[in-house]
């Protein structure tokens, strides 16, 4: 009776093993997958970005005087070259003003005609001794204060023909008239800065992008990238343009540090204008004819009895096709209860290694290891298998679990 309750006892223990062995079996057989099919195509690694649209050389054209204006004879949009006339200040103020030193300047000449004629004939008569040492000094004395008085006069009419060139408005470069910031009849001010009255644009046929660039993606960024963009007027069509400069200045925006990139824009058909907003793409790397898998197949989370199905097979093509350096690590994760889990099974595969689950031939679960080359928001492209059976175009990966029966 003992020895046929112990049989019995063991038995029952060996079905309990059994049971517990093939249950993950059991409850995977019961799930339905669906899946995503790897195939061959052309991938691009970017980076987006937001930037303004604006003239490669752009100038502030002001006023160096005070006054009203008079006259002008630009308006927006206006083809301008260099030396063009632009607008008029008032000269009426300035014209009295030149009058006033023109007489003043008469005046002093006369004055000075006087003490020359005087120091003249007293140096003469002081040579003969016929007047005093000090009626000789004063008549010198006379005739320097003269010359002074004269020479100041002098200065105040250039000054003022100066001042009265600054009236007339001129274009110190060929181009356009983006912006007019003045009416005719206006009064500006120019004691502190030169108020701006115009700006204009050099050549809009060649425009340059600033692009903020977070400090996540700047590395990316090299000289001569190319840039692939769009504006809200025209969505459906792609400009393209060339990364000219990385600035180096940190730039802060909601606490996140940004770099500015200038992106070069050829706009010869004249489609883009000043302070666009860009939506930009830098093209980082790109792939023709390579495998490409969904990315949804590497995000997937098996559940807890896949793994545990799986786990032999994951140490088994651990060991045949990791590096050395991340099997030790891999293996760690697998045997510890907390690693070991859906979300975290892979984390010790750096980020150009992945894997996926699939089925093989025979209709059971397996998992592939691979190495990423491009990867891009929706897909990544399979570099090379990590052993194993090598999966080809057409076969199909797990990226979600269907439903269960």
């Amino acid at each position: 009776m003992k020895k046929s309750t112990i049989i019995v006892l063991g038995i029952i223990a060996l079905l309990v093993m059994g049971y517990f062995v093939v249950k993950p079996a059991l409850k995977n057989k019961n799930l339905e997958f669906s899946y995503t099919t790897i195939k061959i195509g052309a991938l691009e690694a970017i980076v987006s970005s937001t930037g303004t649209l604006e003239a490669i050389n752009t100038v502030e054209v002001g006023t160096q005087i005070s006054g009203t204006i008079s006259k002008i004879y630009v308006d927006y949009n206006d083809r301008v070259t260099v030396g063009q006339l632009l607008a008029e200040m008032d000269l009426r103020l300035l014209q009295t003003n030149l009058l006033t030193a023109q007489a003043n300047l008469a005046v002093n000449k006369a004055r000075f005609k006087q003490a020359e004629d005087d120091f003249e004939r007293n140096k003469v008569l002081y040579k003969e001794k016929v007047i005093s040492e000090q009626q000789y000094n004063n008549s010198k004395y006379a005739y320097e204060q003269a010359l002074s008085s004269q020479k100041a006069s002098e200065a105040s009419v250039k000054n003022i023909e100066v001042t009265m060139s600054y009236a007339h408005i001129t274009s110190p470069i060929n181009g356009t008239i983006t912006e007019r910031t003045v009416e005719e009849g206006q009064t500006v001010a120019a004691s502190f800065a030169t108020p701006r009255m115009f700006i204009i644009a050099e050549d809009l046929s060649k425009m340059q992008i600033l692009a903020d660039v977070d400090e996540s993606d700047i590395g990316f960024i090299r000289d001569s990238m190319q840039v692939r963009f769009t504006v809200q007027t025209f969505p459906e069509k792609e400009f393209y343009g060339t990364v000219s400069q990385i600035r180096l200045q940190p730039i802060r925006i909601n606490n996140v540090v940004n770099y500015q990139v200038v992106v070069d824009v050829d706009n010869e058909k004249g489609l883009l204008l000043p302070g666009m907003t860009t939506s930009l793409e830098f093209v980082v790397n790109t792939a023709k004819d390579v495998l490409l898998i969904n990315n949804s197949a590497l995000r997937f989370r098996p559940t807890e009895a896949m793994l545990k199905e799986i786990k032999p097979r994951l140490i088994e093509k651990a060991t045949a096709f990791l590096p050395d350096s991340l099997q030790q690590a891999f293996y760690e994760d697998i045997n510890n209860e907390e690693t070991f889990s859906p979300v975290n099974f892979k984390k010790e595969l750096p980020s150009n290694y992945d894997g996926f689950f699939y089925k093989d031939k025979n209709e059971k679960l397996d998992f592939q290891f691979i190495e990423i080359g491009i990867k891009s928001g929706l897909e990544s492209e399979i570099k090379r298998f990590l052993g194993g059976t090598a999966l080809k175009e057409g076969d199909k990966a797990i990226n979600s679990i269907k439903s269960k029966k």
